[in-house]
């Protein structure tokens, strides 16, 4: 199955083709919601079925797609995505600079690996080329149904089946879809966080959120307000300034927080990578270097011993000293924290910190007191004029994990999360909630690792323990409650030992919200591998089909 992927680089050519419609993408994730409402009840309801049913084709539900049919043998499988292509937040988000912000070798599938991407963290347009061909070579657009938004998934204790109602964003027109194991890879970063600023529906500019970018629009010689200076904002400030298509007139942008801004990715991994691209082997190993030395953070982003404090303590140094050598000295208060490293994501310079030199930049760390029709005011009462006001404001993760999804027995996800938190059994399962696989669910992401790692753990456990439900040898497969609920303890208790986002790393972030994260994995990413690898049965409660109990 492992092969190499070499790319025509037709994305680099027409960067458009790669990206969504703007009109569509505002549709499905603008504040208005439109595909949310747009239900046609004249139109008769479409019933289809299929083993498998998958919810979300970004990496989570390619991969899904992917494993069902190489490893289980499957093919009977349904992908439904709002979008009109595959490729989730990586289709949707096409913002200037918008790139990968860990090495792509990482950041891609481990079993198709790409042997000529153009630089480590290579552009949104590129990703999006990689996505295709992958999905093109195991021919999964005969599986995915585009445009269509899932409104309710309602599992029937009694027949063991769930079914997905939904509806046709485009002509409105609502199918009922059964599947017996459905897995929700709708990601959480997905759900734009408008800019809430009073005023702001005055504004006779042009307002942007990163996430919904509006390509139509012309940047050149205007007068720019960012608002946020996390990971979107350290890639769209560059390219605003030194991108001939944009060139804007002046920057002014609002640091909201303090990031820990470390130096680029070294040139010799590219060089590395470029050596030893000739096959899939010697691709691996350098995939397996960078993972090593990733791992190798670890540490400081947990305890307060020895080890922690000097890994933090260097990493720390590293990123302080590049701040302070690459940016005016007039900025350092605004943008150098002062929380323990690794509270808030790191990011990987790209040409951020260089950039503050430019002239026509300015940072504040002032909020917004209030938005007039042209331009913004402080709350220290300074009127600063704008012509195009840009929110990297990142993602509303409560309503990215806004699903309804239920049982027959009156249990509904959402119900539970509202009551004790965000939470799944080893990332993936909910309790009193059968045949359901949550893959990139909560508490799988981490600080410092790849994401597309943590969903092929996922998904390689979702093979093991679904395997016997979907060979019809049991009817449905759950997490004990006990066991649930003594996972989301153990999880939430470990973490406050860690520093995202909490009293210990000293800062707040999205990581962690009411004093309990959804977010960020616990331990390394070894052991996320090893409970993903081998599946504690006995935490699992298996009911068989009628006519095997009977026997």
């Amino acid at each position: 199955m492992s092969s190499v992927v070499t790319l025509t680089k037709e994305s680099h050519k027409n960067p458009t083709k790669f990206r969504i419609n703007y009109q569509d993408v505002k549709d499905v994730l603008g504040p208005e919601e439109k595909a949310r409402y747009s239900i046609n009840e004249n139109l008769p309801t479409i019933y289809t079925s299929s083993k498998v049913g998958i919810i979300g084709a970004g990496f989570a539900g390619i991969g899904s797609a992917i494993k069902t049919i190489v490893d289980l043998k499957i093919d009977d499988l349904t992908i439904f995505e709002k979008h009109d292509n595959f490729g989730g937040t990586w289709y949707a988000n096409t913002y200037p600079g918008c790139a990968s912000d860990i090495p792509a070798l990482w950041y891609s599938f481990s079993y198709e690996l790409t042997s000529n991407w153009s630089r480590v963290q290579p552009p949104q347009y590129e990703m999006e080329e990689y996505i295709l061909r992958v999905t093109d070579k195991y021919k999964l657009k005969e599986k995915a149904k585009f445009e269509t938004f899932i409104d309710k998934s309602v599992f029937n204790n009694d027949t063991g089946y769930w079914t997905l109602h939904g509806h046709y964003i485009k002509s409105g027109q609502k199918f009922e879809h059964k599947c017996k194991i459905l897995l929700s890879c709708s990601g959480g970063l997905v759900v734009p966080n408008q800019l809430k600023a009073e005023g702001l529906e005055n504004f006779k500019g042009n307002y942007i959120h990163s996430a919904l970018w509006d390509h139509s629009v012309d940047f050149k010689g205007k007068k720019v307000v960012v608002v946020g200076n996390g990971c979107s904002a350290n890639q769209v400030v560059p390219a605003l300034l030194n991108d001939p298509q944009y060139n804007v007139k002046s920057i002014f942008q609002i640091a909201r927080s303090k990031h820990y801004i470390m130096p680029p990715v070294p040139k010799v991994l590219f060089w590395l990578y470029r050596l030893l691209s000739f096959n899939y082997y010697t691709l691996l190993l350098v995939r397996f270097i960078v993972i090593f030395i990733a791992e190798l953070r670890v540490p400081l982003y947990k305890g307060n011993g020895i080890l922690a404090k000097v890994v933090r303590w260097i990493n720390t140094k590293v990123s302080t000293h590049y701040m302070k050598k690459n940016s005016p000295k007039k900025y350092h208060d605004i943008i150098i924290p002062d929380y323990k490293i690794g509270c808030k994501r790191l990011i990987f310079d790209y040409k951020y910190v260089t950039a503050l030199n430019d002239p026509r930049i300015d940072v504040t760390n002032h909020n917004i007191q209030k938005v007039v029709e042209n331009g913004i005011i402080l709350d220290n009462g300074e009127f600063v004029e704008a012509d195009i006001i840009v929110a990297c404001t990142g993602y509303d993760l409560n309503k990215s994990f806004r699903s309804t999804v239920e049982t027959t027995e009156g249990y509904s996800v959402n119900g539970i999360w509202e009551k004790e938190g965000p939470s799944a059994y080893r990332t993936l399962m909910v309790k009193h909630m059968p045949n359901l696989f949550l893959i990139g669910g909560p508490n799988s992401a981490t600080g410092h690792s790849s994401v597309v790692m943590a969903i092929e753990n996922g998904i390689d456990y979702y093979l093991k323990v679904a395997k016997p439900v979907l060979e019809g040898k049991d009817k449905s497969v759950v997490v004990k409650p006990e066991v649930y609920d003594e996972w989301f303890s153990n999880i939430q208790k470990e973490l406050q030992k860690c520093v995202f986002g909490t009293p210990f790393g000293g800062c707040v972030s999205w990581y962690a919200s009411s004093g309990i994260n959804p977010t960020a994995y616990a331990w390394t990413q070894m052991h996320y591998w090893y409970i993903t690898h081998f599946p504690n049965y006995k935490d699992l409660i298996y009911k068989p089909e009628e006519n095997k109990k009977l026997k």
